[in-house]
């Protein structure tokens, strides 16, 4: 699959799968949707703008508006595939680049079993989270939140909402890696995944500080590309910041990356900037 081909489709999933965990959606006439939830949700970006040709001026405008009037900072992730028109109006209606994100993809074959790169601790199983078991659906979101914040960081109940959101969306499934010790097991980590159509996302991911550096981040990688090749996915994508600990994790069992996204946002006063 070629990568202009790999960017529509995820950009196109993105789009779908955040509009549908969102409170409230603005579609773009040329392509694209805005979404929004509550200040400081990382939900709160527009996405797909450009996928489909040139953007006009007053949608970002409109954009820019929409997420200003209810508290929140305009935020926009770019793909270099979109058309130039929207890199041009953002700059023209002072947008800035707050960060980036690569976006790594892996082909897949029904016939493979994707193993760890690294052996990993006999001790560590892995479950799939009970959509209906509403204690399963938050400890999924408690170590997703929490696997790479600091020790006290103590996550906002509207947020757990949000993953629950998440959790029970019917195109994911949510993994939870536990270890065992000598005191008994414990959970450790967590990752998810969106099958769609023909393309799946790992996101998600997260290993609590106490146990990292025992191969969970690659079981649950493993697991979650085992399911998405059992069922008929072609390719694999997951985002990371550059140089990440997960990028070099994926980079070890076959991801690549397709391309790298850019983060362009309008700071104003009392404006929120979504977390994460």
């Amino acid at each position: 699959m070629d990568i202009l081909t790999i960017a529509q489709l995820e950009e196109s999933r993105l789009a779908i799968g955040v509009a549908e965990i969102s409170d409230h959606t603005l579609p773009i006439k040329s392509g694209g949707v805005a979404c929004r939830g509550m200040p400081g949700w990382w939900n709160n970006m527009a996405v797909g703008l450009g996928m489909s040709g040139p953007v006009a001026r007053e949608e970002i405008e409109q954009l820019a508006a929409w997420y200003e009037a209810a508290g929140i900072e305009p935020r926009i992730e770019g793909c270099p595939y979109a058309d130039a028109s929207l890199f041009k109006h953002c700059e023209d209606l002072n947008f800035r680049v707050r960060g980036f994100d690569n976006v790594l993809y892996r082909e897949l074959s029904g016939n493979e079993h994707v193993q760890p790169a690294q052996t990993p601790d006999p001790t560590i199983s892995i479950r799939i989270v009970n959509k209906d078991d509403n204690a399963e659906v938050r400890t999924y979101s408690r170590l997703s939140m929490t696997g790479f914040s600091p020790p006290d960081f103590v996550p906002p109940e509207t947020d757990f909402d949000l993953w629950a959101r998440v959790v029970k969306h019917p195109r994911t499934v949510s993994f939870i890696a536990s270890i065992r010790d000598a005191s008994g097991t414990h959970d450790a980590g967590a990752g998810a995944l969106e099958v769609h159509d023909e393309i799946a996302c790992l996101f998600g991911l997260s290993t609590l500080q106490p146990y990292r550096k025992r191969g969970i981040q690659q079981s649950l990688i493993a697991a979650r590309l085992n399911l998405a090749a059992s069922r008929g996915v072609r390719v694999a994508t997951i985002g990371s910041r550059p140089g990440a600990g997960t990028e070099r994790n994926v980079r070890r069992m076959g991801f690549q990356t397709a391309y790298t996204k850019v983060f362009l946002t309008r700071a104003g006063p009392g404006l929120v900037p979504a977390r994460g």
